[in-house]
This record gives structure tokens, sequence and C-alpha cells, in this order.
């Protein structure tokens, strides 16, 4: 007998080790099969008389797993560029998040926020394909004379399990009160896992496997014996059990709505937004048959892997918001810096401020510190959504849900400072500063955010190219004693790009760059200063002592421009010069 240990690639779940050690157990001349999924690794014992090594790796791969070499390692550059991808789609899911389009969303509330939960379901589909793909192909691979059949089972279980979830957390929900700590607390550990399942998808660090959530195997054997009649039905109710971070998020949505009837139906709705793209996947696999199936599968988990990371560090990033902390990734995905709305008026020995609520948006005020303060937000209709309609100042203890009107915010500014608070879900943010006692808080200047005419053109004479390599695309210009060589660069649109721009000798005018479109100073220094970015829509950038103006034209297709066209566009723009205050949140 002989023993061997087998390195594959392709393993995403529990279920994936048992499918392998099912097929070479079956395999004649094997003794036993043991896959780990934690390591990746398949180790063998076998009768070499009877059956070989490469044909125990043509068993392995013909359930679409790949047997890799033993000293095989993934690419450094590999790495470092799906990292960036994943980063690059973070910030564009954080700007989606914080803009119009994200605001247009309805609450979710009794009457009007059902189809909020809907599209949430719709959205966190892609993880349950990552999360539950496996066990769902395991159920509708092969389905015969009638392929739609186990997929049509497999989520009548989970629209059961689901529904029947939310009744129970809802009545749950009746008698206790969740705070937003513990709300912070799920989207952080959501976060975590959603990120670190996403980087497992991708078998980016083998090591991070050990950590994923995942049903014990003994589940996922049974899951296999399920695979006859009502089999896929059984799994189905199963699955709304699963250990998942996006799902328990949800079951704390439910939980919150204190009442059965709402619980369950929310379980129901988001359930049935999930279902879309997992009959599509289980409906497609079961039309397809053996390696084309979960070839097809691998493919499209592959896909959701890069998807699913971002989200976890949205998820992680507002998680952390609610925990009443500010980061790093916070900071470079804001795009709507809030700006302080004037002072307050002193009445009565009470601090009287008034504003507005917006859609994308939460005002920054300035009070005193030691005077109560009455906090007066008007709501008009149309300006309440899924995210802004309820918002945490962790400082003061505070947690309001917003209603049409006027809403009062009262509390006593304790201690100088500048405190952040941040909607419900770690979206929107923004912060109240208090001055220090006895200072006349009339006399706290409001900085203009105004910006005024530069009067510097922009030079048309060159125009630098982003150059595409597969999924990425990279552009480098200079600047030297005469300006930005060359000032005008063009990229395409909503493709990452690595940015790289070349300083020849640092000075105080140019150891900065301003970037107004982002609300963003950056630091320079001699050499190469990488800018990585996901380009949406055109923007000018400049030196700090703005005496040196380039300009970034975002296109549809970088191989169908008019050259001319952007030369003139960019001779006819405008230079302006921004005061300090108007970056300050970005």
């Amino acid at each position: 007998m002989q023993t061997q240990t087998f390195r594959i690639d392709g393993m995403t779940c529990v279920n994936c080790q048992n499918r392998i050690e099912k097929k070479l157990k079956n395999a004649a001349g094997v003794e036993s099969a043991a896959a780990d999924y934690n390591t990746g690794t398949t180790t063998v014992t076998f009768n070499a008389s009877i059956i070989t090594i490469d044909e125990i790796k043509i068993a392995i791969e013909q359930l679409n797993y790949k047997v890799l070499d033993r000293n095989a390692k993934i690419p450094v550059l590999q790495i470092i560029e799906t990292l960036f991808i994943i980063f690059a789609l973070f910030m564009l899911l954080r700007m989606f998040s914080t803009s119009s389009l994200a605001a247009a969303f309805p609450v979710a509330q009794t009457g009007m926020g059902y189809g909020m939960v809907l599209i949430i379901g719709l959205i966190t589909s892609v993880h349950c394909i990552a999360m539950c793909g496996g066990i769902n192909l395991s159920q509708t691979l092969g389905g015969g004379k009638a392929p739609l059949a186990p997929a049509i089972l497999y989520n009548s279980g989970r629209v059961i399990s689901y529904t029947a979830v939310g009744v129970a957390v809802g009545a749950l929900g009746s008698v206790i009160t969740v705070s937003g700590h513990f709300q912070g607390a799920v989207m952080l550990l959501a976060g975590i896992f959603m990120l670190i399942m996403g980087i497992n998808m991708l078998g980016l660090f083998p090591s991070f496997r050990r950590f994923n959530l995942r049903l014990p195997k003994i589940f996922t054997k049974k899951i296999d014996e399920q695979r006859t009649n009502r089999g896929p039905l059984v799994v189905g109710f199963l699955n709304g059990f699963m250990p998942c971070g996006p799902l328990q998020a949800m079951q704390l949505y439910a939980l919150s709505t204190g009442s059965p009837l709402r619980g369950g139906i929310s379980m129901f709705l988001f359930c049935i937004g999930t279902i879309p793209l997992m009959f599509v996947l289980g409906a497609a696999s079961g039309f397809l048959s053996g390696a084309k199936g979960h070839d097809f599968s691998r493919r499209v988990m592959y896909a959701g892997a890069i998807l699913i990371a971002a989200m976890g560090l949205v998820m992680f990033s507002n998680g952390w918001n609610l925990a009443g902390f500010d980061s790093p990734l916070n900071r470079m995905a804001a795009v709507n810096p809030s700006r302080s709305e004037g002072s307050a008026a002193i009445q009565n020995g009470v601090q009287i401020i008034n504003s507005t609520l917006l859609p994308n948006r939460y005002p920054a005020i300035v009070v005193q510190q030691g005077i109560p303060v009455r906090w007066i937000i008007n709501a008009p209709q149309g300006s309440i959504n899924g995210c802004n309609n309820r918002f945490i100042i962790r400082e003061y203890g505070i947690e309001h849900t917003f209603k049409y009107g006027e809403n009062v915010i009262e509390f006593m500014p304790g201690k100088t400072g500048r405190f952040s608070y941040s909607c419900w879900m770690g979206m929107i943010r923004s912060s109240i500063t208090v001055v220090a006692e006895g200072e006349n808080i009339a006399n706290v200047p409001q900085p203009s955010v105004t910006p005024t005419p530069a009067g510097v053109d922009i030079p048309t004479d060159e125009i630098a190219f982003a150059q595409i390599t597969g999924r990425y695309q990279t552009v480098e210009i200079r600047l030297t004693d005469d300006g930005f060589e060359p000032a005008i660069v063009v990229m395409q649109r909503l493709l990452p790009t690595r940015w790289n721009i070349n300083i020849d000798s640092i000075d105080p005018g140019n150891n900065s760059l301003i970037f107004p479109a982002y609300f963003t100073i950056l630091d320079m220094e001699q050499g190469d200063n990488i800018i990585d970015i996901l380009p949406t829509d055109d923007f000018d950038f400049s030196t700090i002592d703005n005496v040196f103006y380039g300009y970034v034209k975002v296109v549809g297709d970088i191989g169908a421009v008019d050259i001319e066209a952007i030369k003139t566009e960019v001779a006819n723009h405008e230079t302006l010069i921004y005061p300090e205050a108007y970056f300050e949140g970005g």
C-alpha cells in the first residue's frame, strides 16, 4: 500500500471534501481517502498495482477540481492585483451606498420597507452562491427527466426555514431591545467572515480556510445522503440554519421588528430575493451533466468571490462606524463630507440648532461645552430612506428614528472635541464639534468652502492614455518644474486603475496634490507616487500651491475617443482654487 497527499484547487466548502472522499473511496484499489478543506489537500492510501497516481488525479479532476503541484504557489503579482480589485470595488460600493441612487431605496418599515428587504436579498444572493453553492449543486446536478425539480424543492425548503426563523426572532424581538452596540458587533463579525470567505474562494491565502463558517462535516455527509426524492427540500430547510453572517444580520433586522408577522414577512421576502440567482445556478447545473455542471458553478462562484470580499469590507467599515470609531477605510471611501451648518443660538440657557435632513448626508454641527443643546432637524417629505432613517450618536447615548417634520434631539455636551456619529447602518457619517466652555460660540467662524477662479490654463498639447492589461489599467505622467507632462489623462470608466505620478523634485509647492472631486489632498514624495482609483467621472487635479493643473477624462471606451474634442473640453475648463475647509472630512 502507498499513501500520497494531493494539493487540490477549487475546494470551497466542507461539502467539497465529502464529494472527493466519496469519489475516491468508491475507486478500485483505494483503501482510504481523507480530504481536508482547511489545508486544501487529500490524502489517499491505495494499492499501486491496481490504481496509479495519475488515475487518482483523473478521478479527482473528473469532479472539476484541479490537482496542483506540491510546490506550486500563487504569484505575488496575482495576489496584489486581486486585492487591488477587491479594494477598488469596495470604494465603488461605498460611493454607491452614500449616493442619491442608494438613498432612493425605501425605508424598511411597515407599509414601505419590504421592498428594501427584497433588494437586500437580491444583493446578498451572490454571497449565498459562495456559502451554499456547493450544497445547492450537490442537490441539483443531474436532475434527470425533471431537471428543474431539485432546484424548486431546494429553494422551497429555504423559504420555509427562513420564514419560520423570522417568525421566531420577531416574536423574541417583542420582548427585548436590540442596541446599536449589538448591531455593530454583528456587522463587524459578518464583514470579517464575508471577507475571509471571498479570499478563500479565490484561494489567495489557504491558511485562512480554518476561519470559514461552515456546517459541521457530519451534517454535510447527511446532506449527501439526501440526494433522492424529497432530499433537496430537507437540505434547503436545513440551509436556513447555516452559520452565515449576512443571514444573521437579516435575522437581527427581523428581531428589531418586534413582531412575529413582520419578522416572518421580512425573512420570507429576503429569501425570495436570494432565490433567482440560486435557482438559476441550480437549474442550469441540472441541465448540465457531470464536470460541465461543476465547471459552470465554479465560474459563477469565482466571479462572485471578488464582490463578496468587497461587500465584507463594506460591512466591516459600517460596523466599525456603529461602534463609534473612525478608520482609514472610512476616510478613503468618504464621498459626501459633511459641512458645519452654522452656530447655535442660545435662548433661555439652551443652545438651539436648526438643521434639515438630506437623503444622503447628515449635518455637522458646532456647539458649546456645558450648555444644554436642543437640536431641531426638519425632515421634509422624501428625505427619509432606508439608510438615514435612524442615526446613532455614541458619545451621548442617542439613537433617534426620524419622522417627517420636526425631530428634536437633546443632549448635554460635556467635553470638548470632535465626536463622530452615523446612521444605523454605519454608511452616512458626520460629526458634532464641541468648543471650550465660556467661548462665545457666535465668534466661532464658519470656514468658507466656496472655490475661487484660479485663472490657470491646462496644457493640451499631449495626452496620456491608460493601458489596459487584463482586469485593470495603468497610466503614468510626470510632474516637472514646467508642470504635469502630459497634463491630460484619459482613463476607461469603472476599470480599476493604477496611476503613477512621477515627481522630478519635491518642494513646498508640489509636496501634495489636490483632488477636489474626491475631497482629498494626497502627500507626495520624489519619484513614483502610486494612486489606485476606480474612475467614474471627469475631474481635475493640481499641485498644493495651485500653480500646475491637470485633467482626467473618463471615457466609456478608451479605444474610441475623439482627441480633438477632449483637447477642446480641457481648454475650456475653468480651474479653481479650493479653500482648505473644503477638504475637511474627505
